[in-house]
């Protein structure tokens, strides 16, 4: 596979609702995608294959001051298992030292082992937890990575 992560905009809401659907069973509704991909302090990031013009994967967060807060992160489900997470993390890690902020926050579910591990192994460390944060009630850990580590 040819892959390229690219910027997301409105052209690509149908792409993102429909990862969000089939991945994540739609956390987002219509209107919350319209904002993230059009919002100046949104990264909205996709793995687009090259050939077939297919994205497989989604990545969006918010630059807030001096951090990066990851909203979402989804691998389109037949492609999922094949680094395409990583790729994706990788790159907005690499924005984070750009853009000099000091560090990077993301929620999981608390029962998300496949994630956790994923989370952990790429260096995200648990700082806290929201109770009742799923719409299931399920709490969510609050993990961080800190990047441009001050001296």
């Amino acid at each position: 596979m040819n892959l390229k992560i690219i910027q997301l905009g409105t052209m690509h809401l149908k792409d993102c609702m429909d990862i969000d659907q089939k991945s994540l069973n739609g956390i987002w509704t219509q209107s919350q995608w319209e904002k993230e991909l059009t919002h100046p302090k949104r990264i909205c990031l996709g793995i687009i294959e090259m050939e077939t013009k297919k994205i497989l994967g989604i990545c969006s967060a918010w630059l807030v001051i001096d951090e990066i807060q990851i909203t979402f992160i989804a691998v389109h489900p037949l492609y999922q298992r094949r680094g395409l997470g990583k790729f994706l993390l990788s790159d907005i890690i690499k924005r984070s030292k750009s853009l000099q902020t000091n560090s990077i926050y993301l929620e999981v579910k608390n029962n998300n082992e496949q994630a956790k591990a994923f989370y952990k192994s790429m260096g995200f460390k648990t700082v806290g937890i929201r109770s009742n944060f799923y719409k299931d009630g399920s709490d969510a850990l609050v993990l961080n990575k800190e990047t441009n580590k001050k001296s």
